[in-house]
């Protein structure tokens, strides 16, 4: 199987990596501070970049990006320990717009102009999939979301409702309630009530949103193989110059041996998210969103054994927010549990084997 990379591929992934440039903690530490986590004019940067473009079909004014394509992109946003909200709040609600049929709104989100979140996770259903006590009568929302990843910063909501539908929303309009908090990797999300808001329903059929479903967990699996490419670099370089009993603690054998299996577990994480992505998910929606769900398994596996390898390796120093394996295992946790953790995923793709 080929795994080189097309010339627009390697200019997009060259092209992120000089966008993000080296991790700078202190910059990250002073956008976090920002209202709702995450500023708001950079998100224009990467709808300039083509970064928003690349997850919408040409028929809506995207580029049309292969799922190859977006993995790429995923992987490289990872490993430049990108804050930006990309998979979130960018291919997901672009996805789902696209779905809906909604071609006004895919082409403001891909100009930057619009943000949207989606609203997916409800009260006491945890991981599941298919929307039950969030409904619509008529144009009007009632029901609760618990995790709407990047409410503070969206212009509008992307709700799933019961009965394979999909809702949008005024986030600052009226008979809503939302409180917003943080999350593990210093973004913030909301949890929102909805009292008959107004809204414009669309139809979303399960095939299609099961499509978008797999196509957020492999992303997911991709961002989490250059988090984990990130962590194990810095370890590897930390571990050179590190000095234990006069000499590097690099040199140690047992250390090497843990390295080593550390850039194998990453090797096959990397090929298993490629193999994945050059699958045809259009000739079975449903099943895709499983045999997705398999790949982001063993990837989240691998990213939490590189992260915590990491930490170890670097002492208690590696926990804190000062270095950049602490930001990547922290994304790696929130990523690890996107749309169903390890042992749900792979009960998800045990129904599709």
């Amino acid at each position: 199987m080929n795994f080189d990379l097309d010339e627009d591929q390697l200019l997009t992934r060259d092209t992120i990596g000089r966008f993000l440039g080296p991790v700078d903690i202190a910059a990250r530490h002073a956008m976090r501070k920002t209202d709702g986590g995450y500023p708001r004019p950079r998100w224009q940067e990467v709808a300039d970049l083509g970064l928003l473009a690349l997850a919408a079909p040409e028929a809506m004014g995207g580029l049309g990006g292969t799922m190859v394509d977006l993995a790429l992109a995923a992987e490289a946003l990872g490993k430049g320990l990108a804050i930006d909200p990309w998979l979130e709040n960018g291919v997901l609600p672009i996805r789902l717009a696209a779905a809906a049929g909604d071609a006004a709104l895919v082409e403001q989100l891909i100009a930057g102009s619009r943000l949207a979140a989606v609203a997916f996770a409800e009260p006491e259903r945890r991981y599941a999939d298919e929307a039950v006590g969030t409904t619509a009568d008529g144009d009007a929302i009632t029901g609760a979301k618990t995790f709407v990843p990047g409410a503070a910063i969206a212009d509008t909501l992307l709700v799933t409702l019961a009965g394979n539908r999909l809702g949008k929303v005024a986030r600052n309009g009226g008979s809503l309630v939302h409180q917003v908090y943080p999350v593990i990797d210093g973004s913030h999300a909301g949890a929102i009530d909805f009292h008959r808001a107004p809204a414009e329903i669309f139809d979303l059929p399960a095939t299609k949103f099961a499509r978008i479903l797999g196509d957020v967990r492999l992303l997911a699996a991709a961002e989490m193989v250059g988090l984990a490419q990130t962590m194990f670099d810095d370890t590897l370089a930390y571990v050179r110059e590190r000095e234990q009993f006069g000499v590097a603690i690099g040199s140690f054998q047992a250390l090497q041996h843990r390295l080593v299996e550390c850039y194998a577990a990453l090797e096959l994480a990397r090929s298993m998210v490629l193999r994945t992505a050059m699958l045809d998910p259009t000739s079975d929606d449903a099943n895709w969103s499983r045999v997705a769900a398999g790949a982001k398994a063993y990837v989240g596996e691998v990213g939490m054994r590189i992260g915590l390898e990491a930490v170890q390796m670097h002492g208690g120093m590696g926990q804190t927010d000062e270095l950049a394996i602490g930001h990547g295992l922290k994304r790696v946790m929130l990523l690890d549990r996107l749309f169903g953790d390890q042992d749900h995923c792979l009960r998800s793709y045990a129904r599709a084997a």
